[in-house]
């Protein structure tokens, strides 16, 4: 019987290998050999000494739980959608919703619009600073973004996606998690210290909310990053922390913690194919979508391979599942014990196969356009296809990977390819078998390329103040709260800021079921469960805020 969690090992990742070093010794760095991981935990650290009231009594109430719901709905009712084919600023009037965020920003949290300092970035992005007293400190950026991914129909939702409606437990819209979610909570715990006359910031605080993280962040985090960068220096901030991870899961008495520490590697190829065009009547054997369909079946039926790397954040997760849950999967664990990554990969797989996802290079075909006339052959078909790129590869061996895979279809078609010419390759003539001339010219390119990003540290004063914060927290009767550092698939707007901080993590602090149905039909997110986030960044603020390093 398979005791861990399908959620939990489908996200599964561990901490990097640092060992404890002054704040300004500890790098980010790719994943490689390390000192041996036992996944100890530093101590829970609780808020003290500042006065303050616990978030708890803050945050627990009926009319602090009928305030969020307020405050929620006020955001989630803007449709800040990000299209990707949005036009400029002054030109394209979806942009118009965006002034209408800012608004309710400042109507809802005038504490933090009276007290910090408010800066505009590339129109929309907005940079929160609260300055803090002692300048000798390193500034912490908090993240989160005022955008949302389209609605492709309402009328398929239980309830419309703009409403915001509550139905006592669940604040449905789009936006409700992802990610007005955290900024919802992040700028309410702000509000509750600023509006406290004990408390003000010893250490800078920035809040960073770009406006097109789901648009890949170059208008809006991207140009963040340069402005925070020309302002404060490279290697800058002690942390940055913004959406993401994996939430919480629980096993037996135990509850995993969940931040990424690492995000995967993107590519996208894009295959445009040129053929002989003529009338439907008197067709050539293929036409050239049946090509460029044999193109598709030839790069499915050649996956990339799944492996598990040793001290990296799946490894680790591993090692500190056998340690602080030892009877979930035994034999996995005999396996560790054992040190042999291919038995560890092919049961980790066998366990469940969705785990796959953290440790391969995944392959996605997602856009396919040819053909305009029912009795026309196409002349042009293109093809679209979204690669995560996992730390045993690159893209650039996600492009050679391609030509591989493809040269029996290019060979049998007597195709010419111009293969990714903007990264310095030359054409290629491939002229031999075909016995029809389908004139067929095959270009290839890559886009929205980036790397897999630098492993981000698990010990050391930073993490030990973000671990210690996360068991505070969380900590519940009778069990404790291991945080693990773990992969992230996706991207976020980290990527644009991964020069201004080596501790960078990804968590969105929700319980498991805190939210359901993320860039679909129905998201919503339980109230009680964003008040856990509010909890979260209320001691979080305050521990980092008492921290010497």
């Amino acid at each position: 019987m398979m005791l861990i969690p399908l959620a939990l090992l489908a996200t599964v990742a561990g901490a990097s290998v640092l060992v404890s070093a002054p704040i300004g010794a500890e790098k980010q760095k790719p994943l490689g050999p390390g000192s041996a991981f036992e996944c100890d935990l530093p101590p829970v650290l609780g808020p003290a000494g500042d006065g303050l009231p616990s978030a708890d009594s803050l945050f627990s109430s009926h009319d602090a739980f009928m305030k969020q719901v307020r405050r929620h709905q006020a955001i989630v009712r803007v449709p800040s959608i990000c299209y990707d084919d949005l036009g400029g600023f002054d030109e394209d009037e979806r942009w118009a919703p965006f002034y209408d965020v800012h608004d309710v920003l400042a109507k809802t949290y005038p504490a933090v619009h009276k007290i910090a300092t408010l800066e505009k970035v590339n129109r929309f992005g907005l940079v929160y600073t609260l300055a803090g007293s002692d300048s000798s400190l390193k500034p912490y950026l908090l993240a989160a973004h005022q955008d949302v991914v389209p609605v492709p129909d309402p009328s398929t939702w239980t309830h419309p996606p703009f409403d915001a409606y509550f139905d006592g437990e669940w604040l449905w819209g789009r936006g409700s998690s992802d990610d007005k979610n955290s900024l919802t909570a992040l700028l309410s715990a702000i509000e509750a210290l600023l509006t406290d006359a004990k408390w003000t910031p010893k250490r800078t605080l920035i809040l960073a909310f770009g406006f097109d993280e789901e648009c890949s962040g170059y208008k809006g985090a991207s140009k963040i990053g340069d402005f925070l960068t020309e302002r404060y220096g490279n290697d800058s901030l002690a942390l940055i922390l913004d959406e993401g991870g994996s939430g919480i899961q629980l096993i037996d008495d135990t509850l995993y913690v969940l931040p990424a520490v690492m995000e995967k590697g993107h590519v996208n190829i894009w295959a445009e194919l040129h053929a002989k065009g003529g009338h439907s009547s008197i067709p050539l054997p293929h036409t050239s979508i049946g090509i460029m369909a044999e193109i598709v079946s030839a790069l499915e039926a050649n996956p990339f391979e799944p492996q598990v790397l040793k001290d990296s954040p799946v490894y680790n997760h591993l090692v500190c599942l056998a340690r602080h849950s030892p009877n979930a999967e035994p034999k996995l664990y005999d396996l560790l014990k054992k040190g042999d990554l291919d038995e560890i990969t092919a049961e980790l797989i066998r366990v469940n196969p969705t785990a796959r996802f953290l440790i391969q290079t995944t392959q996605a075909v997602d856009v396919i356009r040819g053909g305009q006339k029912i009795n026309a052959m196409p002349e042009v078909v293109t093809l679209g296809v979204n690669y995560r790129i996992a730390p045993q590869d690159s893209a650039e061996k996600v492009q050679q990977r391609f030509v591989k895979h493809i040269d029996a279809v290019v060979q049998k078609y007597n195709l010419s390819v111009e293969a990714f010419e903007d990264d310095g390759a030359s054409s290629v003539e491939d002229l031999s078998a075909s016995d029809v001339d389908y004139e067929g010219h095959l270009v290839l390119k890559g886009t929205g390329k980036f790397d897999i990003t630098p492993v981000s540290p698990t010990s050391g004063p930073v993490w030990d103040v973000f671990s210690g914060t996360i068991q505070h927290s969380f900590a519940f009767k009778g069990g404790k709260v291991v945080p693990v550092g773990e992969v992230m698939t996706g991207n976020t707007d980290t990527r644009h800021y991964l020069n201004l901080s080596p501790h960078i993590y990804r968590w969105t602090p929700s319980r498991q079921r805190g939210s359901e149905n993320i860039h679909t039909v129905d998201e919503r997110v339980r109230i009680d469960s964003h008040l856990d986030i509010v909890r979260f960044y209320y001691d979080l603020i305050r521990n980092f805020d008492a921290a010497e390093f």
